[in-house]
């Protein structure tokens, strides 16, 4: 999967009125467009079942910046479900500061059971309902999935050797590219293991962070996304 968007934001602590993002990806997150494009509500059993069968790997393309944008809400407001809610007689204004990654982009490697990762690819492929990054104001700059092979031995080896994706000349390739992998002799908590339950909370799953050179270069800004296969090693 390649996560690409103007904004995303992936929130690891977002409660009530303040919503934060990580710094990549959280796995909550990915399960969720998952969700979506499988067509899996919030609530839904399967998202913890999907959670529990996959591994997931992040290669940080481009880190972006965060931005933090001020909203305010008052009076009557839509509803996802497309009801309303709150009163035109209610005069207290709700203050609720959020965070998002401007510019990032996200190389996400799933590792797991190849029938759930082949019901996942033709999901993204064909989604039930519209795909976002984190939320549903961040929508992709580009189609989700990249590809589905097994032309690397695990989820690390992908990260260390699926070529960089050049967006334009003037798009420098780093030295080095940072990766976030599930591994549970890991030395970093990421509290975003998905768990239905009605307060919404998360489990904690542990991670550990690797640095990998970067890999070969593919220009991409005159060609539509296609599979590119293994770099030679």
């Amino acid at each position: 999967m390649y996560l690409e968007s103007p904004l995303q934001s992936w929130g690891l602590r977002s409660r009530w009125d303040v919503r934060d993002s990580g710094d990549e990806p959280s796995k909550s997150g990915v399960i969720g467009l998952l969700g979506c494009a499988l067509g899996y509500g919030v609530g839904d059993p399967y998202l913890q079942e999907l959670d529990e069968s996959l591994r997931m790997g992040v290669r940080v393309e481009r880190a972006g910046r965060k931005i933090t944008d001020y909203h305010t809400v008052t009076g009557i407001m839509r509803t996802a479900d497309g009801g309303l809610k709150g009163s035109d007689q209610d005069s207290n204004t709700i203050v609720s500061p959020r965070t998002y990654l401007q510019d990032a982009a996200f190389l996400v490697a799933l590792e797991g059971d190849t029938s759930v990762l082949h019901s996942c690819a033709e999901a993204l492929q064909n989604p039930r309902w519209p795909v976002y990054l984190g939320r549903k104001a961040c929508v992709p700059s580009r189609p989700v999935f990249q590809e589905l092979t097994d032309a690397y031995a695990n989820m690390h080896d992908a990260l260390r050797r699926y070529p960089w994706l050049q967006r334009s000349p003037h798009d420098k390739p780093p030295e080095r590219l940072r990766c976030v992998l599930e591994d549970d002799a890991g030395g970093h908590i990421r509290s975003d293991r998905i768990r239905v339950n009605r307060a919404r909370m998360y489990q904690n799953r542990l991670v550990r962070i690797d640095w990998v050179p970067c890999p070969r270069v593919v220009p991409v800004w005159a060609t539509d996304p296609q599979p590119l296969g293994a770099e030679e090693s």
